[in-house]
């Protein structure tokens, strides 16, 4: 998963699972516990952001019941990421930072990794970023010491885009490479896609339209096999620019009509209307008077209707 929009990718860590607990038989319920941590992953995966929400809250009491704190720890770090990707940078870190003190507790270091590296990536988007690397760097320590190149792909890639931020452009791009070969040996399509665009933004800013172009392409190709519907509209809104800062006025009028569809059907109310703003402005720009209506018509329809016309689907 992962969080930026038409910016920087930031990607958020699946919560550890039953994979890194001891491995004695699990009674009834603490299974239980699990299974919904578990469906709560899938359905955020799929965007099915309330239905995750609902399944975490569902884990958390039941762990609370049974005084279970690795269960405890994880449904906080799931709803913490849901939070996250709805743009509630505040309320998911204080969900990750309840999580930190019982991922001590347990004593599981694949838990502590990951508590740390969600706290990091909350805190990274509220813009604390001194405190989010301090957090990132506990969480690279652990992670290269299990050998868990996953979760080490994952922190490089954040760490690269601190890095960005703080104008260290050369050693960021390192950071979303060396990401790139982890998740490509892995074969993770979703983290590859992440990485893809965040080193196509890097070359877009340095003038490198070309390369851009390819890593976008590249990020959709992956994006759309795996079905991560909110960075497929990004992807597309991506080409969009690129291919007006080339002059393919033609090809970027396509993308950002695409880009607009996309985020129509997701409910993403001010993307949508951006893209669709966009494509306006490349349609009249070409003198192309058919499309320049009928995106206009579409325009008033939506601002007549209001943002209720934008829902997501079910």
């Amino acid at each position: 998963m992962k969080v930026g929009g038409a910016g920087l990718a930031v990607v958020l860590l699946a919560t550890a699972c039953a994979s890194g607990a001891p491995t004695e038989a699990v009674p009834p319920l603490a299974m239980k516990v699990r299974a919904l941590h578990a469906q709560g992953q899938r359905l955020l995966e799929r965007g099915e952001r309330e239905l995750a929400t609902a399944a975490f809250e569902d884990a958390r009491q039941l762990a609370e019941s049974l005084d279970d704190r690795a269960g405890m720890a994880q449904a906080l770090n799931g709803l913490g990421a849901v939070a996250a990707l709805e743009g509630n940078a505040a309320e998911a870190t204080e969900l990750h930072q309840r999580a930190l003190p019982l991922a001590e507790q347990v004593g599981r270091p694949d838990l502590l990794a990951d508590t740390l590296a969600q706290l990091g990536t909350a805190l990274q988007l509220s813009g604390r970023t001194d405190q989010a690397k301090s957090r990132y760097e506990q969480a690279l320590s652990l992670v290269r010491q299990a050998a868990d190149r996953d979760r080490e792909s994952v922190l490089l890639n954040n760490m690269g885009l601190i890095q960005k931020r703080a104008g260290q452009v050369r050693e960021a791009e390192a950071s979303f490479q060396a990401a790139l070969s982890i998740n490509q040996a892995l074969g993770n399509s979703r983290s590859q896609a992440a990485n893809l665009v965040n080193l196509g933004l890097i070359a877009e800013e340095a003038g490198r339209l070309e390369e851009a172009r390819r890593r976008y392409e590249a990020a959709l190709a992956l994006d759309k096999a795996v079905e991560n519907r909110d960075s497929i509209a990004a992807d597309l809104a991506n080409l969009a620019r690129i291919a007006e800062a080339q002059n393919h006025k033609d090809v970027a009028l396509a993308y950002a009509k695409r880009a607009y569809w996309s985020y129509r059907a997701l409910g993403e109310t001010t993307r949508a209307l951006a893209e669709l703003n966009h494509a306006l402005a490349l349609s009249r720009s070409q003198g192309r008077q058919v499309d320049a209506k009928q995106l206009q018509n579409e325009l008033d329809t939506l601002q007549d209707s209001g943002p209720s016309s934008l829902a997501a689907p079910p």
